[in-house]
Protein backbone atom coordinates (compact mmCIF):
# COMPACT_ATOMS: atom_id res chain seq x y z
CA UNK A 1 0.00 0.00 0.00
CA UNK A 2 1.50 3.25 -0.85
CA UNK A 3 0.88 6.10 1.49
CA UNK A 4 0.31 9.67 1.26
CA UNK A 5 2.15 12.58 1.21
CA UNK A 6 1.82 15.55 3.47
CA UNK A 7 0.96 19.03 1.95
CA UNK A 8 0.70 22.09 4.06
CA UNK A 9 -0.84 25.02 1.44
CA UNK A 10 -0.91 28.66 2.14
CA UNK A 11 -3.61 30.79 0.23
CA UNK A 12 -3.66 34.01 0.23
CA UNK A 13 -4.29 36.92 -2.39
CA UNK A 14 -1.04 37.31 -3.00
CA UNK A 15 0.49 33.98 -3.81
CA UNK A 16 -0.03 30.20 -3.50
CA UNK A 17 2.72 28.30 -1.69
CA UNK A 18 2.99 24.41 -1.23
CA UNK A 19 5.11 22.53 1.39
CA UNK A 20 5.61 18.74 1.60
CA UNK A 21 6.53 17.43 5.21
CA UNK A 22 6.71 14.51 6.85
CA UNK A 23 4.11 15.05 10.28
CA UNK A 24 6.40 12.37 12.40
CA UNK A 25 9.16 15.15 12.08
CA UNK A 26 6.82 17.49 13.31
CA UNK A 27 5.73 15.42 16.42
CA UNK A 28 9.12 15.23 17.30
CA UNK A 29 9.33 18.82 17.66
CA UNK A 30 11.38 19.72 15.14
CA UNK A 31 11.03 23.64 14.65
CA UNK A 32 11.54 24.64 11.53
CA UNK A 33 8.91 22.28 8.94
CA UNK A 34 10.80 24.41 5.86
CA UNK A 35 14.14 22.95 6.14
CA UNK A 36 12.85 19.23 6.55
CA UNK A 37 10.61 19.91 3.34
CA UNK A 38 11.37 18.14 0.44
CA UNK A 39 8.98 20.16 -1.74
CA UNK A 40 8.08 24.39 -1.48
CA UNK A 41 7.50 27.21 -4.24
CA UNK A 42 4.99 29.78 -4.58
CA UNK A 43 2.85 30.84 -7.14
CA UNK A 44 0.57 33.13 -8.60
CA UNK A 45 -1.91 30.22 -10.79
CA UNK A 46 -3.88 28.55 -8.61
CA UNK A 47 -4.56 25.84 -11.45
CA UNK A 48 -0.59 24.66 -11.41
CA UNK A 49 -1.23 23.17 -8.09
CA UNK A 50 -3.24 20.42 -9.80
CA UNK A 51 -0.53 18.29 -10.17
CA UNK A 52 1.26 18.88 -7.29
CA UNK A 53 -1.69 18.30 -4.90
CA UNK A 54 -2.75 14.70 -6.10
CA UNK A 55 -2.18 11.94 -3.99
CA UNK A 56 -1.66 14.03 -1.18
CA UNK A 57 -2.90 14.97 2.58
CA UNK A 58 -3.75 18.22 2.44
CA UNK A 59 -3.67 20.64 4.85
CA UNK A 60 -4.71 24.43 4.06
CA UNK A 61 -4.09 27.91 5.83
CA UNK A 62 -6.34 30.76 3.71
CA UNK A 63 -4.56 33.54 4.96
CA UNK A 64 -5.69 37.65 3.45
CA UNK A 65 -9.45 36.90 3.10
CA UNK A 66 -12.09 38.83 5.46
CA UNK A 67 -14.64 36.18 6.64
CA UNK A 68 -17.71 37.66 6.71
CA UNK A 69 -20.39 36.42 9.94
CA UNK A 70 -23.75 36.17 9.97
CA UNK A 71 -25.74 35.39 13.09
CA UNK A 72 -28.95 33.34 11.96
CA UNK A 73 -31.81 31.90 14.12
CA UNK A 74 -32.83 28.95 12.61
CA UNK A 75 -35.46 26.25 13.73
CA UNK A 76 -33.77 23.16 15.56
CA UNK A 77 -33.46 20.20 12.90
CA UNK A 78 -31.19 17.18 12.95
CA UNK A 79 -27.43 18.22 12.66
CA UNK A 80 -27.50 16.62 9.23
CA UNK A 81 -30.22 18.98 7.44
CA UNK A 82 -28.15 22.18 8.99
CA UNK A 83 -25.90 22.81 5.99
CA UNK A 84 -28.68 22.91 3.68
CA UNK A 85 -30.71 25.72 6.06
CA UNK A 86 -27.68 27.92 5.86
CA UNK A 87 -27.07 27.67 2.10
CA UNK A 88 -30.84 28.77 1.43
CA UNK A 89 -30.29 31.85 3.90
CA UNK A 90 -27.15 32.81 2.28
CA UNK A 91 -28.56 32.50 -1.48
CA UNK A 92 -30.41 35.67 -0.35
CA UNK A 93 -26.95 37.36 0.72
CA UNK A 94 -24.46 36.10 -1.85
CA UNK A 95 -25.65 36.09 -5.47
CA UNK A 96 -22.78 33.40 -6.10
CA UNK A 97 -23.25 30.92 -3.48
CA UNK A 98 -20.42 28.34 -5.40
CA UNK A 99 -17.86 30.44 -4.22
CA UNK A 100 -18.40 30.93 -0.73
CA UNK A 101 -17.48 28.60 1.85
CA UNK A 102 -18.53 28.68 5.25
CA UNK A 103 -18.45 26.67 8.62
CA UNK A 104 -20.68 27.67 11.50
CA UNK A 105 -21.06 26.99 15.27
CA UNK A 106 -24.23 26.74 17.45
CA UNK A 107 -24.35 29.18 20.07
CA UNK A 108 -27.39 28.76 21.79
CA UNK A 109 -30.35 26.06 21.34
CA UNK A 110 -33.78 26.08 23.20
CA UNK A 111 -35.42 23.31 21.56
CA UNK A 112 -37.55 25.36 18.97
CA UNK A 113 -34.53 27.38 17.78
CA UNK A 114 -31.07 27.42 17.36
CA UNK A 115 -28.88 30.37 17.08
CA UNK A 116 -26.10 30.25 14.91
CA UNK A 117 -22.47 31.85 13.86
CA UNK A 118 -21.81 31.62 10.66
CA UNK A 119 -18.44 32.05 9.19
CA UNK A 120 -18.18 32.54 5.32
CA UNK A 121 -15.51 32.90 2.90
CA UNK A 122 -15.71 34.15 -0.28
CA UNK A 123 -13.32 33.55 -3.37
CA UNK A 124 -12.18 31.42 -6.26
CA UNK A 125 -8.75 30.40 -4.62
CA UNK A 126 -10.80 27.24 -2.83
CA UNK A 127 -11.46 26.23 -6.27
CA UNK A 128 -8.37 24.23 -6.10
CA UNK A 129 -10.10 21.57 -3.68
CA UNK A 130 -13.11 20.73 -6.11
CA UNK A 131 -11.49 18.26 -7.61
CA UNK A 132 -10.24 16.33 -4.42
CA UNK A 133 -12.14 13.15 -5.00
CA UNK A 134 -10.85 13.17 -8.53
CA UNK A 135 -7.25 13.48 -7.11
CA UNK A 136 -7.53 11.00 -4.71
CA UNK A 137 -6.66 14.38 -2.28
CA UNK A 138 -7.28 13.80 1.61
CA UNK A 139 -8.11 17.28 3.15
CA UNK A 140 -7.13 16.87 6.58
CA UNK A 141 -8.44 20.75 7.68
CA UNK A 142 -8.89 24.17 6.28
CA UNK A 143 -8.13 26.80 8.41
CA UNK A 144 -8.47 30.40 8.81
CA UNK A 145 -5.64 32.35 10.08
CA UNK A 146 -8.28 34.44 11.64
CA UNK A 147 -8.94 31.21 13.95
CA UNK A 148 -5.64 30.27 13.79
CA UNK A 149 -4.20 32.70 15.86
CA UNK A 150 -6.89 33.24 18.14
CA UNK A 151 -7.05 29.59 19.19
CA UNK A 152 -3.15 29.59 19.72
CA UNK A 153 -2.90 32.90 22.07
CA UNK A 154 -6.37 31.39 24.24
CA UNK A 155 -4.38 30.30 27.37
CA UNK A 156 -2.69 33.44 27.54
CA UNK A 157 -5.73 35.76 26.60
CA UNK A 158 -7.82 36.09 29.81
CA UNK A 159 -10.67 38.36 28.92
CA UNK A 160 -14.16 37.08 27.14
CA UNK A 161 -14.57 40.16 25.53
CA UNK A 162 -10.87 41.77 23.70
CA UNK A 163 -9.73 42.91 20.76
CA UNK A 164 -7.04 40.79 18.71
CA UNK A 165 -4.42 42.80 16.17
CA UNK A 166 -1.72 40.42 14.09
CA UNK A 167 0.79 40.68 11.41
CA UNK A 168 1.44 38.13 9.52
CA UNK A 169 2.51 37.61 6.00
CA UNK A 170 1.94 41.53 4.66
CA UNK A 171 -1.46 41.95 6.30
CA UNK A 172 -2.88 43.04 9.29
CA UNK A 173 -5.50 41.83 11.17
CA UNK A 174 -8.13 43.57 13.67
CA UNK A 175 -10.54 40.78 15.31
CA UNK A 176 -12.77 41.62 18.17
CA UNK A 177 -14.41 38.50 20.00
CA UNK A 178 -17.51 38.86 22.04
CA UNK A 179 -17.62 35.87 24.71
CA UNK A 180 -14.57 34.60 23.07
CA UNK A 181 -15.93 34.46 19.51
CA UNK A 182 -14.85 36.45 16.63
CA UNK A 183 -17.69 38.68 15.47
CA UNK A 184 -15.98 41.00 13.47
CA UNK A 185 -13.04 41.28 11.35
CA UNK A 186 -11.25 43.07 9.09
CA UNK A 187 -7.73 43.25 6.79
CA UNK A 188 -5.78 46.04 6.02
CA UNK A 189 -2.58 45.17 3.57
CA UNK A 190 0.76 46.61 4.11
CA UNK A 191 0.40 48.84 0.89
CA UNK A 192 -2.60 50.51 2.82
CA UNK A 193 -1.21 51.14 5.60
CA UNK A 194 1.44 53.27 3.88
CA UNK A 195 -1.23 55.55 3.40
CA UNK A 196 -2.38 55.54 6.64
CA UNK A 197 -1.34 55.97 10.43
CA UNK A 198 -1.87 52.25 12.31
CA UNK A 199 -4.05 54.64 14.81
CA UNK A 200 -6.30 55.50 12.09
CA UNK A 201 -6.89 52.58 10.63
CA UNK A 202 -7.31 51.17 14.08
CA UNK A 203 -9.96 53.95 15.06
CA UNK A 204 -12.26 53.41 11.40
CA UNK A 205 -12.47 49.82 12.86
CA UNK A 206 -13.27 50.52 16.16
CA UNK A 207 -15.94 52.68 14.82
CA UNK A 208 -16.92 50.80 12.24
CA UNK A 209 -17.76 47.55 14.54
CA UNK A 210 -19.02 50.14 17.19
CA UNK A 211 -21.65 48.36 19.10
CA UNK A 212 -18.65 44.89 20.04
CA UNK A 213 -15.92 47.25 20.56
CA UNK A 214 -17.14 49.17 23.19
CA UNK A 215 -17.90 46.05 25.30
CA UNK A 216 -14.32 44.72 25.12
CA UNK A 217 -11.94 45.13 27.78
CA UNK A 218 -8.30 44.99 26.01
CA UNK A 219 -6.62 44.86 23.15
CA UNK A 220 -3.88 42.18 22.45
CA UNK A 221 -1.12 42.50 19.73
CA UNK A 222 0.81 39.56 18.18
CA UNK A 223 3.92 40.32 15.96
CA UNK A 224 4.13 44.10 16.24
CA UNK A 225 6.35 46.22 17.53
CA UNK A 226 4.87 48.38 20.70
CA UNK A 227 6.65 51.86 19.40
CA UNK A 228 3.98 51.93 16.69
CA UNK A 229 0.88 51.99 18.67
CA UNK A 230 -0.75 55.01 19.13
CA UNK A 231 -3.54 56.47 21.51
CA UNK A 232 -6.89 55.72 19.70
CA UNK A 233 -8.90 58.79 19.42
CA UNK A 234 -12.36 56.41 19.38
CA UNK A 235 -11.86 54.03 22.09
CA UNK A 236 -9.02 53.87 25.24
CA UNK A 237 -8.44 50.62 26.46
CA UNK A 238 -5.84 48.82 27.98
CA UNK A 239 -2.94 46.57 25.69
CA UNK A 240 -1.16 43.73 26.27
CA UNK A 241 1.84 42.70 23.84
CA UNK A 242 1.55 38.70 23.34
CA UNK A 243 4.77 36.88 22.48
CA UNK A 244 5.50 36.52 18.54
CA UNK A 245 4.14 34.29 16.34
CA UNK A 246 6.70 33.02 13.74
CA UNK A 247 5.55 31.35 10.71
CA UNK A 248 7.31 27.82 11.31
CA UNK A 249 5.58 27.53 14.94
CA UNK A 250 2.03 28.52 13.14
CA UNK A 251 2.15 26.01 10.51
CA UNK A 252 3.28 23.29 13.07
CA UNK A 253 0.33 23.89 15.57
CA UNK A 254 -2.11 24.49 12.67
CA UNK A 255 -0.79 20.93 11.24
CA UNK A 256 -0.67 19.22 14.90
CA UNK A 257 -3.93 20.33 16.39
CA UNK A 258 -4.95 19.68 12.52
Amino acid sequence: MKFKKNMFLEVSTQRISGIEFSKSIILNKVTNIIEESKYYKDMSNIKDFKIDIKNKNLYVLVEGETVYIKLMTLPSVKKHLINDMIKNELRYHYKDIYHIAFTYKIIKEDGLNMEILVFCLKGDKLDILENSIDNNINLKKINLIQFCFKNYFANKIMEKNYILVFYYNYNLYFLICDNNEIVANDIVSVKELQLFKFSEVMDEFLEQYNAYAKLCKKIYYVNIKEQNIDQFEYLALPYQMLNELERHELLKYIIIKG
